[in-house]
């Protein structure tokens, strides 16, 4: 065999492919192994993480996953006692973690919370736009529309985390670093009857985000969208259990922790190459909106 490989394969041939041999680097291609990299608890240790809307039900769970990571967590919200119920089951499972109260519709208030942020822990890793919701107590179609709940949708839902990711950028920006993500909606790309003002807030986190991303991605900044569908927020009953089942091919019903998993993700080290990207948790509802 190796007489006829010899007549056959010319010699500098003959010498790159014994170079490209397993254990042999005196080629000019040598096979580079593969290393896969597993997450582990402490993976963001030594980072500090704001969660704008920390004291709902998914900002919650990304605070503690955040926290079980590693990561000094800054719970923001507007509800003291809310607030505290989550550092304390942060700080019960060993995690580190503080609240802040924070404004999101007030500038004034997101730049002095910013000023707090910078004197007290100089640095920021990772913001979590998870503040948000619809302002009307019943879905109305567009000539019903009070100017109000347009108004009111739009500042929490859009203008709000926009100013709180201009403030934040600035951190990111001079230190070369950091991760954007922000919590939006299904209805932000498919739409929905009688939420059009919500939905056209979330679409417009949507394309932000991605906007954002191509200007900061060279900086070493990645900036990303997760969409729930419809998530378990607090104690249901069999029956409400049984019509959230519906709204996915899954046959199953969202948890907050299916949220917070995947900002997670995008928060470690594996997600670092994933940017300007909206990510759909939502049991394959989108595929048609089912159940609306």
């Amino acid at each position: 065999m190796k007489s006829l490989i010899k007549r056959l394969v010319p010699k500098g041939m003959r010498n790159k492919l014994k170079g490209m041999a397993p254990g042999n680097s005196g080629g000019q291609a040598v096979a580079v192994p593969y290393t896969i990299q597993v997450s582990t608890p402490g993976l963001l240790k030594g980072k500090v993480a704001v969660v704008t809307g920390g004291s709902g039900a998914i900002g919650r769970a990304i605070c503690c996953r955040l926290a079980a990571d590693g990561a000094l967590v800054v719970v923001c919200g507007m509800s003291h006692d809310k607030m505290q119920g989550v550092v304390d089951e942060i700080g019960a499972n060993g995690g580190k973690a503080v609240k802040r109260q924070l404004d999101i519709s007030s500038e004034e208030k997101i730049i002095e919370f910013y000023q707090w942020l910078k004197e007290s822990y100089g640095q920021l890793d990772i913001l979590v736009n998870c503040a948000g919701g619809s302002a009307r107590q019943a879905s109305r179609p567009i000539y019903e529309l009070e100017t109000e709940t347009i108004d009111t949708t739009l500042h929490v839902n859009l203008r709000g985390a926009i100013l709180v990711t201009r403030e934040a950028s600035k951190i990111m920006v001079a230190a070369k670093r950091g991760t954007i993500v922000s919590v939006t909606s299904v209805i932000g790309e498919h739409g929905k009857a009688k939420f059009s003002e919500y939905a056209a807030a979330k679409a417009g986190i949507i394309a932000f985000t991605k906007s954002i991303a191509m200007e900061l991605g060279k900086l070493g900044i990645t900036a990303n969208c997760v969409s729930p569908g419809i998530v378990q927020r607090g104690t249901i009953t069999p029956a409400q259990m049984a019509k959230l089942k519906k709204t996915n091919y899954m046959n199953d019903y969202g948890r907050p922790e299916d949220i917070s998993e995947m900002v997670a993700y995008l928060t470690r080290e594996e997600g670092k190459f994933i940017t300007g990207q909206n990510f759909k948790v939502d049991g394959g509802r989108s595929l048609g909106l089912k159940g609306d």
